[in-house]
């Protein structure tokens, strides 16, 4: 804490409107001044996630979303209200004297923790979390901001406690970013709270009906039986396999853990020859980083175009140049036949015999969702679970991230990303406490591609027609809306993160404008303030 307290005056009372920030400086801290209906408010200025500046993200009402992730806070107490932002922002106490609005420092801390209960040891009530990913550590800290006050156990087969893992295929693949900035938490934290991590468990079973979890801890252990009165499963995706021959060869991998990132990293430094067999997101952002340690970096795809599905073809386009500007090199429309090598990897051979160099090989062919383990319930043709809006699949069992299907006003859905991760284990873990909360989140992601941070929020199956607003081969930023039945459904944007944020609110609040007057330009911070 501050002894000084230093105060001073930063505007009059009229200089900001309601919804409007600005940037101020206390004398040597810098404040975010915020002013919603009437009151002004101070703040800690930047994200407490990657420390995006928030004054140049949006106010809504009494949501603060920052520009670059989209994490929101609420403007009038810090708290944190949605990942991928683990903690909340600290506040500065704000007073008006005469038309001056004075700012008094109360703190220096740079973020603050949500308000969580303790641990009581008289409450016996167990709650098991499966994985260990955002799902899960949202999850946990969810359990204790909602109030309960019970055991709370963390089973995951990984050697890892929860870590920032989007960040395996960015800068920390890229050498960047160092090891202690890995971990969502400090085991202090955990602690503290009583949330017991137990890495390197392998959950073998898990019956809703005895309300009992099989775990394997590995060869030669016994299996250990564990009794739940709630649990919430978020064990996350296993990687789609590649059915051809050789690839049991050494040298072929995946990139699904911190683990796998620091293997290709040193690989990436040594200048290897590294094919990627498929061009997701996942895998042109590895191949964007393994290309800047210094490695030669192919990438086969069966589509003829990145992302064509997804962002469409111009887009799609678009991104593939400025891989292919970097020195990345394209096989595309191909499929693999199969990977050569005596021990390790040597080739690998495409369907038109074009034959590949390569000193490993990086598997990027999706996921899909990891429930072999769970007993008793029906699976979706995509083997995720079906929940309800609560994140319920049965009694006392809820579940989160890449294996839940869920419901929305246009059927059901599944998601794939952190910030959907970290709300639905957020949302699961509240209810779990015993508070109904509905999962209703609109979807939002990113992806790094070349050091462009391309957000999308929203979710199309399909693509009838695309909508421009700028010009993707010549701007340096556009927004792109992807309409299908006649409706937009997602939004893909570069360099329009105040946009990004105005619409994805308004999708949230069902307020989205008809595509005939989207087609026609939208002013998108004046609709949200109708």
């Amino acid at each position: 804490m501050l002894t000084d307290y230093t105060e001073e005056a930063v505007c009059k009372v009229d200089d900001l409107k309601d919804g409007e920030l600005k940037d101020v400086r206390v004398g040597d801290t810098d404040v975010l001044l915020a002013r919603v209906d009437g009151q002004y408010y101070a703040l800690y200025p930047k994200c407490t996630h990657y420390q995006a500046p928030l004054s140049k993200g949006m106010l809504h009402g009494n949501r603060l979303v920052c520009p670059w992730h989209n994490a929101c806070f609420d403007v009038r107490n810090g708290h944190r209200l949605e990942a991928p932002a683990l903690n909340g922002l600290p506040t500065h106490e704000v007073r008006i004297e005469g038309d001056q609005v004075m700012v008094r420092l109360t703190t220096d801390k740079e973020s603050m923790e949500n308000p969580m209960a303790t641990p009581d040891p008289a409450n016996t009530t167990t709650c098991v979390i499966v994985g260990a990913g955002g799902a899960g550590a949202f999850a946990a800290e969810a359990m204790r901001e909602g109030g309960f006050t019970g055991n709370i156990l963390m089973l995951t087969s990984s050697d890892h406690a929860p870590y920032d893992r989007p960040n395996c295929s960015k800068d920390y693949l890229q050498d960047k970013a160092p090891d202690e900035w890995m971990p969502l938490r400090s085991p202090d934290f955990y602690a503290d709270y009583g949330i017991d991590i137990r890495t390197g468990q392998r959950v073998t079973s898990l019956d809703p009906h005895t309300k009992e979890i099989e775990v394997s801890g590995g060869e030669g252990q016994a299996t250990e039986r564990i009794a739940y009165d709630k649990a919430l499963i978020c064990s996350g995706g296993k990687p789609n396999k590649l059915p051809v021959p050789g690839v049991d060869l050494k040298g072929v991998q995946v990139l699904r853990s911190l683990t796998d990132s620091q293997q290709l990293r040193e690989l990436g430094k040594e200048g290897k020859r590294i094919v990627i067999i498929g061009s997701s997101f996942i895998g042109l952002e590895a191949a964007m980083s393994l290309r800047k340690l210094g490695s030669s970096v192919d990438v086969v795809g069966m589509e003829t175009v990145p992302f064509e599905k997804i962002l469409g073809e111009r887009v799609g386009k678009v991104i593939q140049g400025w891989h292919e500007k970097e020195g990345i090199t394209f096989h595309l429309g191909r499929n693999v036949k199969a990977l050569e090598g005596s021990d390790t990897v040597e080739a690998v051979v495409l369907d038109n015999g074009e034959r590949l160099a390569a000193d490993a090989v990086l598997l990027g062919l999706g996921v899909k969702p990891n429930t072999d383990f769970v007993k008793g319930i029906d699976r979706e043709m995509d083997e995720s679970l079906r929940a309800d809006e609560m994140l319920q699949v049965a009694d006392g069992l809820f579940v989160a991230g890449d294996i839940a299907t869920y419901p929305t006003a246009d059927g059901t859905q599944r998601i794939e990303h952190w910030k959907v991760a970290g709300q639905q284990g957020y949302t699961a873990g509240m209810n779990m406490a015993g508070n109904g909360i509905v999962y209703n989140e609109v979807p939002f992601f990113w992806s790094n591609q070349q050091g462009k941070r391309i957000n999308y929020i929203g979710h199309a199956e399909k693509i009838d027609d695309v909508i421009f607003d700028g010009n993707p081969e010549q701007d340096d930023n556009f927004l792109a809306f992807y309409v299908q039945d006649g409706n937009v459904k997602a939004v893909a944007g570069l360099k329009r993160d105040k946009e990004i944020i105005a619409i994805r609110e308004l999708m949230q609040a069902d307020k989205l404008p008809s595509v005939e007057t989207i087609r026609q330009g939208v002013d998108w911070k004046a609709e949200l303030g109708k």
